[in-house]
């Protein structure tokens, strides 16, 4: 039985240091008030394993690591929320990803120094970054225009597009430098792109959501990432407990095509696995390591003793009982706080962890388990208001037996895309072949400007919402009411990045300064239900999508800022894009009972909705 991960509140001090615009920062200060928090999302490693960078989210900045001393070497301000760090094999050039500043910075990496020498504007939301063998060229994964794009690092500019599946995130290239694999978070599937001809090679299905870092073995032939699988039943114990409601997964595909993706179920009944986000195989082969934030721990499974029991082209509801007992084959190894990213060193020894709410890079033995180092990135003494509620945000044990965090269907504080029963609304289906009950995931950017909530409205108050959630849909402990005031703070950070939809100079173009006219008027009278600053009057509307079971009667418009990612649509998540619904389930006959909009209107009225 493993210990039970303690999430430490309190922030490793040692070892920090300052960034600075654009020089290098050396030695590890005291660290003040001032100083703000790291939260590396991602590293990379060199090939000779002599120098890791980390892609420090909530400071804006990337540190140059010497893992083997212990230390940071230097620290550069490089954009708005890194998201993705790659490092070439020589070691010489880093390329990181900046999620709300849609562009990657190229850096120069010395023995001791760290610069950013060049800017890319790729596109918006961009996350997973990889360089080819001879570092001449970058690829980064881009979310919200659902591309692949490859850079010329040596000229500093864009050189190819490629459309992939929704969302990708992760983005991993074969030893070889011949292909790409990449995980689409909210379209079930894996892209392969090949390189040399650029064009996507083959999409691979999978049964799995919320798709995080992926990883490539050694030889280049099999893929893997971390994602979870929702499973659609309602949000009782003994459904969470069975593994019913969603449970967290390691995905396997085989680059080549030749084979279906195989699946390996991560949770223990009793004391679930939450929030797989990072994996890694070793390049001996003989491991594969999984990190689950929401549940503060690795888990590391030994590949060449007895073949894994993969399960082909679907799922165990729960991991295989001949692994739980077996401590030469899997272990579970406790690390606080919120692991994330993972990399093994050249000879597979040593696994690598960028620790989100540690603000640190853990070392831990493969063999042994033991977490043997941890090289502190610096971080303020004092935890904060909202850095508490953080913490609760991304913790999986504040639900029934630890299956789950507010952050697993809440993706990173907005949406995951997916519907659940989380019987929020007074009511539930037992049976997964009816769906009245399962209501579409909200974005919680801008929630604290946005109230009543819940699709039904019939919550007035966000922190009791919160409670709600914690006691209802997660079955967990009642919050205190400081953690309420936490976690409602955390949600108070959280807003929209910039809209990639509006003109360069924050204007509209033609078609959406017509779309803003349809939007406005009287026949059409979208502004009725959805206006105000925050484009909803927080009033309850019949629409026409109700059931006639409803606890409650009535829906409460959601806002429509930032409504391009907001997809899929309408409580239910019945339709897959804007067009969809504004033709279909929430036409203007259909809401309002006047003529609906030509082909022509349509697309001006998306080209407006798309710039708020």
């Amino acid at each position: 039985m493993r210990a039970r991960p303690r999430l430490r509140l309190a922030i490793l001090l040692a070892g920090g240091v300052l960034g600075l615009a654009t020089m290098a920062v050396r030695g590890a200060p005291e660290p003040t008030d001032a100083e703000p928090n790291r939260s590396p999302i991602a590293l990379a490693l060199s090939s000779d394993g002599t120098r890791l960078l980390t892609a420090n989210q909530t400071s804006g900045s990337v540190s140059l690591v010497d893992p083997k001393a212990g230390r940071v070497l230097a620290e550069v301000k490089t954009g708005d929320k890194p998201a993705g760090v790659a490092i070439s094999r020589d070691g010489q050039r880093g390329l990181v990803s900046h999620w709300y500043g849609y562009d990657v910075a190229l850096l120069e990496i010395k023995p001791d120094t760290l610069r950013v020498v060049g800017r890319i504007e790729v596109g918006p939301e961009p996350r997973g970054v990889a360089i080819s063998a001879d570092g001449k060229a970058g690829y980064v994964a881009v979310g919200v225009s659902n591309e692949v794009v490859r850079i010329d690092l040596d000229a500093n500019k864009v050189t190819g597009r490629l459309e992939v599946g929704r969302e990708p995130r992760g983005l991993a290239i074969t030893p070889d430098g011949s292909s790409l694999l990449i995980g689409n978070a909210r379209s079930q599937s894996m892209t392969v792109v090949a390189v040399g001809p650029w064009k996507v090679e083959r999409t691979i299905p999978i049964d799995g959501d919320n798709l995080r870092q992926v990883a490539i073995s050694a030889d280049g032939k099999t893929g893997y990432v971390a994602n979870m699988k929702n499973r659609h039943f309602p949000t009782t114990q003994n459904n969470i407990d069975n593994g019913w409601v969603l449970g967290q997964r390691l995905t396997s595909v085989p680059i080549d095509g030749s084979d279906t993706y195989s699946t390996l179920s991560l949770d223990p009944r009793g004391k679930a696995a939450s929030d797989a986000h990072g994996v890694a195989a070793s390049p001996d082969g003989r491991y594969l390591a999984i990190s689950c934030g929401g549940t503060h721990e690795v888990m590391i499974f030994r590949t060449d003793l007895r073949r894994l029991p993969w399960r082909n082209g679907g799922s165990r509801d729960l991991l295989a009982v001949e692994l739980i007992n077996d401590s030469t084959r899997f272990r579970r190894v406790p690390v606080g706080g919120r692991p994330t990213e993972l990399t093994f060193d050249p000879n597979g020894k040593n696994l690598y962890v960028a620790n989100y709410l540690e603000n640190a890079v853990q070392v831990i033995d493969a063999e042994s388990g033991d977490v043997v180092r941890t090289i502190a990135l610096g971080g303020p003494k004092e935890v904060s208001l909202a850095r508490r509620g953080e913490i609760l945000f991304h913790d999986a044990e504040r639900s029934f037996n630890q299956w789950y965090s507010c952050n697993t269907c809440h993706s990173d504080g907005h949406t995951n895309g997916l519907d659940f029963d989380t019987m929020n609304d007074g009511s539930h289906d037992f049976s997964t072949a009816h769906q009245r009950s399962r209501k579409k995931v909200p974005t919680l950017r801008g929630v604290t400007r946005t109230g009543p909530w819940t699709w039904h409205g019939w919550q007035k108050s966000l922190s009791d919402a919160t409670i709600e959630s914690f006691t209802k849909s997660m079955q967990g402990r009642r919050p205190k009411s400081d953690e309420v005031n936490a976690l409602v703070a955390y949600l108070g950070s959280l807003d929209f990045p910039k809209n990639p939809y509006r003109e360069s100079d924050g204007g509209l173009s033609a078609a959406a300064e017509r779309g803003r006219a349809i939007f406005q008027a009287s026949k059409t009278a979208c502004n009725n239900c959805h206006g105000g600053p925050e484009f909803s009057d927080g009033k309850i509307h019949i629409v026409g999508l109700e059931e006639p079971d409803d606890a409650y009667q009535g829906y409460n418009p959601p806002s429509l800022q930032g409504v391009y990612d907001k997809d899929p649509y309408l409580h239910d998540g019945r339709s897959k894009t804007l067009r969809e619904t504004l033709v279909g389930p929430h036409s203007p006959e259909t809401v309002s009972g006047v003529k609906n909009l030509d082909d022509h209107e349509v697309d001006d009225l998306i080209a407006y909705l798309k710039t708020l």
